[in-house]
């Protein structure tokens, strides 16, 4: 790391006072304070929604705070343009690494070194090919590079910038075993070489064995700030990954149990699938029968989204097959399998706001012609019958969600998927909506639901499918894992802490 005049050592590097940050009238940050010194790793942690994105875009200077004090480097980052922290001293890694394919590994790494003062740039990007361990592939095109390869590039491109301080955005997003291994290594000969780092991961073992500190985010405000210890072992860390169970003791499933050899409606065999070099769904394989309720858990970043994506047709399987009553369907579009009888309630709900709630539902039909769907629709959610006139856009979170839930129904499915049911809706609404899917699996409708809250979801599934890092660590009844097993699961929490 080159060190000029220009650009002094400073004990300080980031310091955030009360920052926030709006989209509208969405608040996805809200008063977050911390400060980052000089040699610190810290990691960033938290659930779909928290606001990690948001506060590494603050940070990387693509985003001004709406509100709060944010320096970054030395920076007034409420003042500053895009691209001003490449400048100053912040390099960022991206989750996904796009780099130029065409272009040889140097020239990537050349590219990214613009903004480094001509006479220094030749040494920062022998450095960072160097520090990467891309030196001996230097000249070879970046298209031919492996999902390994490419991380390492995309952290050369990165240390291209001679920063102070490396941003790295899920960086093990793909990586396993001994790859995962090789990434934390390079990760910390980063860090060994003077940088100071902000690591945003769902892979919980890298903060483990890289973060000497972890701040813990919960629906755009700081939760709490520690070791990886403290936070992994925090009960209120637990209760956002886990949920808490409802305090009704009016048990939610009315269904009786599946009679053990209940015929498979849903068969998946051994399938992968990702984006790009990226695997993130590997060899998963399962059954659910009709009426029956399947919970697919695991932490962010576990794969469940892409399962999910994968099952309905919005994403290709790379392997394995998908069986509807016997019948492969994993060769078929998205819209032939939602005529086949697989329907996806997808996350963010993903309606057209600017139609009413009638058209919306009615893109779900079949047939214009054949409207019986809808009268099961308004009979599970009648609010839906008084709104039908009014446009999606301008209702509720949980008016949205009923909708994105009658659309589907529309369609008359055989096989239902909820992916991330209760992501943003309050605790009332939730109960609401997972009285819903009871309901739905009473009429024989096979549901897999992806659920953030572990407990409820365990309330009403026959069977539990268990992700980490997309592969199948569990598959069985929910009586037969326990929360502590689940908390590893998510948290990484080690034999001892658990203990």
């Amino acid at each position: 790391m080159i060190m000029t005049d220009e650009n002094p050592a400073q004990d300080v590097l980031i310091r955030a006072a009360g920052v926030s940050r709006t989209f509208g009238g969405v608040t996805a940050l809200s008063d977050v304070s911390f400060e980052l010194r000089r040699g610190d790793v810290l990691g960033i942690m938290g659930p779909n929604g928290a606001g990690k994105s948001t506060l590494l875009s603050l940070l990387a200077g693509v985003r001004r705070p709406s509100t709060g004090e944010l320096t970054v480097c030395g920076q007034d980052m409420n003042r500053s343009a895009r691209g001003d922290a490449a400048r100053n001293g912040v390099g960022l890694a991206h989750q996904i690494p796009k780099p130029f394919r065409q272009l040889t590994v140097r020239q990537n790494v050349e590219v990214a070194a613009q903004v480094v003062p001509r006479r220094h740039r030749a040494a920062v990007v022998h450095e960072a090919l160097e520090l990467t361990g891309m030196l001996a592939a230097a000249d070879r095109p970046a298209g031919q590079l492996g999902l390994l390869e490419l991380k390492r590039l995309e952290l050369a491109r990165a240390l291209a910038l001679d920063p102070q301080v490396v941003l790295l955005d899920e960086v093990a997003a793909g990586l396993t075993g001994a790859d995962l291994d090789e990434l934390i290594t390079l990760v910390a000969a980063v860090h060994a070489s003077g940088r100071t780092l902000v690591i945003v991961e769902h892979v919980q073992e890298v903060l483990h064995r890289l973060a000497n500190r972890v701040l813990v985010l919960e629906w755009g405000k700081s939760l709490m700030e520690g070791t990886p210890q403290e936070v992994s072992t925090d009960p209120r860390v637990i209760e956002i990954y886990l949920g808490s169970a409802r305090e009704s003791d009016e048990p939610r499933r009315q269904r009786p149990p599946l009679p053990g050899d209940a015929p498979a409606l849903l068969q998946v065999d051994g399938v992968s699938a990702g984006y790009g070099p990226i695997t993130v769904v590997n060899d998963v394989s399962f059954t659910i029968a009709a009426g029956e309720v399947l919970a697919v858990l695991g932490a962010n970043g576990a794969g469940k989204s892409t399962l999910a994506r994968t099952l309905q047709g919005a994403s290709t399987a790379r392997t394995g097959a998908i069986l509807l009553d016997g019948e492969p369907v994993h060769h078929r579009s998205a819209h032939q399998r939602v005529r086949a009888g697989i329907a996806l309630v997808p996350e963010g709900r993903r309606l057209f706001g600017d139609m009413t709630v009638r058209e919306n539902l009615e893109l779900g039909l079949r047939s214009a012609r054949h409207r019986e769907p809808l009268d099961r629709v308004h009979e599970l959610f009648p609010r839906l019958r008084e709104l039908q006139n009014r446009a999606a856009g301008t209702l509720s979170g949980g008016e949205q969600q009923m909708v994105a839930i009658g659309r589907a129904l529309a369609s008359e499915p055989r096989v239902l998927i909820f992916d991330e049911l209760s992501l943003g809706l309050a605790p009332l609404i939730v109960d609401r909506m997972l009285d819903a899917v009871e309901r739905i699996a009473s009429w024989g409708t096979a549901v897999i639901l992806i659920e953030q809250n572990v407990h409820q979801a365990l309330e009403l599934a026959d069977s539990v499918l268990l992700l980490r890092r997309g592969d199948v660590i569990f598959r069985g009844h929910p009586r037969d894992f326990s929360e502590e097993e689940f908390a590893r699961a998510y948290l990484g929490i080690s034999d001892d802490a658990s203990s």
